[in-house]
């Protein structure tokens, strides 16, 4: 009998001591984790907008990348600390700024080419052109680039003119091909190949057919945008004039229109 309450009373301190030392190892292996997941890493965060298409060596070198340090618990798959295993890929679509690279947004290279370029509602347009409006010797691929355009037109038996800049921020897929040493002889021609929206193609295709253009090469880092404005006869004769005189600098045979000239 007393044999008999001596294990009975064993049994459920035996259980609990079992429990408390689960229950120790849990909490040991829980707090473990929390600070292995509350580590800082060191990794690849895009220090600008990564355009699809963008080769990985493009990349690793063009100023795209900065280093940032984040809890471990918070890093995405395939995360990066080194731009090496980039150099061999593409990027497979638009990698915003402040995203963490991963290697799961590239692809090899090989499936590449123009295609990995535009993708949705842009399109690849090649623009002809003379070689000094294409920037010919100075354009390379993956540079952005404006289109400034001057269209003349007359209201009456006046002749009118006003210029802007009618695209922004297009990425050159191709770019022209340098002038020979020579350099450029007259009539000469070249082409440059660019990735836009399928509406933004309307307007180029306008200022090909009805004005004369050129192009303008974007900035890499931290490119911005003056405010849209238009330039007639008007503003471009008005600049460097005290506010007080610029509005009637135009007078004789150029009466003012809706349009500013």
């Amino acid at each position: 009998m007393r044999t008999h309450n001596i294990r009975s009373l064993l049994l459920p301190l035996g259980l609990a001591a079992l429990a408390a030392i689960l229950i120790g190892f849990y909490i040991a292996s829980y707090r473990k984790s929390v600070d292995y997941g509350a580590g800082m890493v060191k990794v690849l965060v895009a220090s600008r907008d990564i355009p699809a298409g963008t080769s990985g060596s493009s990349v690793a070198g063009g100023g795209y990348l900065k280093t940032q340090t984040m809890p471990r618990r918070a890093l995405v798959p395939g995360h990066v600390t080194s731009a090496v295993p980039l150099t061999s890929l593409v990027s497979a679509s638009t990698i915003y700024k402040g995203e963490q690279v991963s290697v799961r947004q590239f692809k090899p290279a090989a499936r590449g080419g123009i295609f990995a370029k535009f993708s949705g509602t842009e399109r690849v347009v090649v623009v002809p052109g003379e070689p000094n409006q294409l920037l010919a010797g100075t354009l390379a691929a993956g540079n952005r680039v404006d289109v400034v355009a001057n269209a003349k037109y007359h209201i009456g038996s006046l002749s009118r003119a006003t210029t802007r800049t009618v695209l922004r921020d297009l990425l050159v897929v191709q770019a022209p091909e340098a002038p020979k040493s020579g350099g450029i002889t007259s009539g000469e021609t070249a082409t440059a190949t660019l990735a836009m929206t399928d509406k933004e193609s309307q307007t180029m295709l306008w200022a090909l057919k009805n004005a004369s253009w050129y192009l303008v090469l974007r900035p890499t880092a931290h490119p911005k945008n003056s405010p849209g404005t238009v330039e007639t006869l008007n503003s471009f004769l008005s600049h460097g004039l005290p506010a007080s005189k610029a509005p009637g600098v135009i007078a004789g045979n150029f009466p003012e229109s809706v349009d500013g000239q």
